[in-house]
């Protein structure tokens, strides 16, 4: 097989984060999020019919060319049938279809990336194939499991509940919960009996739960809570509605689900180094590996000397995992380590001429290339985007599809929160640091983590806290991006010419879209979002737009 098409999304209720991956000749070619193309974020409920375009157009492929379609899903009813139906019906034609476990394709997606020869692996998210927490070994035979977790016992779960009671959107907004829970310094422990720790492992208790949160059930719908009356009574307060005031009660409770969360992740840790298997390297996949507090707590207990996270950990990640997995079983598999994460469509400076032209949009073109005067702007206070060769796939935007600013303005949190994203004011901004800039401005952990992807929290020096306000987080910690000059060249050299005006190596980064929707795909929708926020400046190919 040369061709493996790996799809994730699905028509259930629950399903999200449609994605397709194109594993060609044993490299990944190309991977995508439906959202990105639909423009409603998660894609809830769908196949990722643009993406598959999109990847069969980048691989120079035509549906009939691919050798197997890969979809995690090994317990869903007629599925295969169900994706019979589409392809045929979508494309004309369906290859050979394979369905593999959620969680294992979860575990392939981190493993096959990492560079690893030899990993533990914890696989942890809401549910999949009524799995919600795996724990694996694997090495060059192959991927073993040790254990699994049913749902509902599961950790995602637990957390999508607490930011529900929060007043947040699950399966969206657990970043909020754990942004809120660096708040507060106190010792918490409100949920000693939702989330029992044991020696080993933990248990969900069912009590907190809605009742029809159980295998073979239907979950309640987003509209209705995930947690019972039974949580209510026994915080003796009322969950938080959207838009009242987050008291200290509010930080409480975030905290006290974030060291709960973090104490079974170590239970499970020791319950890894308690089997017949050895290693020092730990790989992370599923939704709860999105929470870089968590990855961060592991990175610095020095546990292991080598850590991956992959950085598509949600479940759009299982397009990628699913097709690793079945390129890994023939063989065909040549990736050594997952180094870049654009892998989305490009458009050429012809095509976004073209858009210009056609909107009567006045620019500057800049042929040698736009690095030095984008990174003038940003010195001079001006906050700006960026729109740059192939879009990032996964949750994160790390240069190619982002809003950039001065960190050392005090007040560009703020401004930023309120006026661009229309999201509370709590809320931290990441940085982005030149790769030589790094032992700069942070402590970074001994355990060697993969840090290019916005994944992991790293603790910012106090003597630095300052220079980079904007980019720290209250509990001094911040959500870097490592950029290497190999890997994102022009971002590279904005950073690079930023640094020359500023002396310092670092920007403050966000991802290029607004509230509640993708992140940027195409030039349009760039714009779009250019025009209807207080941006000061777009670089767009080697076009500058200003107002």
């Amino acid at each position: 097989m040369k061709n493996i098409l790996g799809i994730s999304g699905g028509t259930r209720p629950g399903n999200q984060d449609s994605a397709a991956t194109i594993i060609s000749n044993g490299e990944i070619t190309a991977c995508a999020e439906e959202e990105r193309f639909i423009r409603i974020k998660h894609a809830p409920g769908v196949l990722p019919e643009n993406a598959i375009i999109y990847c069969l157009k980048q691989a120079g492929l035509d549906i009939k060319d691919v050798d197997c379609v890969v979809f995690a899903g090994a317990t869903y009813d007629s599925m295969k049938q169900i994706l019979t139906n589409f392809f045929n019906f979508k494309f004309g034609y369906c290859p050979d279809i394979f369905l593999i476990d959620h969680h294992l394709a979860h575990a392939a997606s981190a493993f096959y990336t990492s560079g690893f020869e030899n990993s533990f692996i914890i696989t942890a998210d809401f549910s999949g194939d009524n799995r919600s927490t795996v724990l694996w070994y694997a090495d060059k035979k192959g991927i073993k499991e040790i254990e699994s977790y049913l749902k509902p016992n599961s950790l995602g779960l637990f957390y999508a509940a607490v930011t529900q009671y929060l007043g947040f959107k699950y399966d969206n907004d657990e970043c909020k919960t754990m942004a809120l829970a660096g708040y507060d310094s106190k010792i918490a422990s409100l949920f000693n009996d939702f989330l029992k720790i044991n020696n080993g492992g933990y248990n969900v208790n069912t009590k907190y739960l809605d009742s029809r949160i159980m295998p073979g059930k239907t979950n309640p719908s987003r509209q209705e809570p995930l947690f019972s009356e039974y949580l209510i009574k026994t915080l003796g307060r009322s969950f938080r509605k959207q838009d009242e005031k987050i008291n200290d009660f509010y930080l409480s409770v975030a905290k006290s689900a974030q060291t709960s969360l973090e104490k079974a992740y170590f239970e499970l840790i020791k319950k890894l180094r308690r089997s017949h298997y050895t290693s020092n390297n730990l790989c992370l996949a599923g939704g709860v590996a999105l929470n870089a507090e968590l990855n961060s707590r592991i990175a610095y207990s020095d546990l292991f000397s080598n850590m991956f996270v992959q950085p598509v950990a949600n479940d759009a990640g299982l397009s990628l995992g699913g097709a690793l997995y079945i390129a890994n079983k023939i063989k065909s598999l040549n990736i050594k380590k997952m180094d870049t994460l654009y892998l989305g469509p490009a458009f050429s400076d012809r095509q976004i001429k073209r858009i210009l032209l056609k909107n009567k949009i006045k620019y500057r073109y800049y042929p040698s290339g736009i690095e030095e005067i984008g990174g003038s702007l940003l010195a001079d206070g001006k906050i700006g985007a960026i729109f740059n060769g192939r879009m990032e796939c996964g949750p994160r935007a790390l240069g190619n599809r982002s809003i950039l600013a001065n960190p050392k303005n005090p007040k560009v949190k703020d401004i930023l929160n309120k006026d661009f994203k229309n999201r509370e004011l709590f809320q931290p901004f990441a940085p982005s640091v030149l790769d030589e800039d790094m032992h700069i401005y942070f402590d970074l952990p001994k355990t060697k983590v993969n840090l290019e992807h916005m994944i992991v929290n790293v603790k910012v020096k106090k003597e630095k806290q300052k220079d980079i306000i904007s980019a720290v987080h209250i509990n001094n910690t911040a959500r870097i991006q490592n950029v290497k000059k190999n890997i994102n060249p022009v971002f590279y050299k904005i950073l690079s010419s930023f640094r020359r005006k500023t002396s310092t190596g670092v920007l403050l980064n966000t991802s290029l879209n607004k509230k509640g929707q993708p992140i940027a795909c195409a030039p349009s929708d760039a714009l779009d979002i250019f025009y209807s926020t207080p941006l000061d400046f777009i670089i767009i190919g080697k076009y500058i737009v200003t107002k």
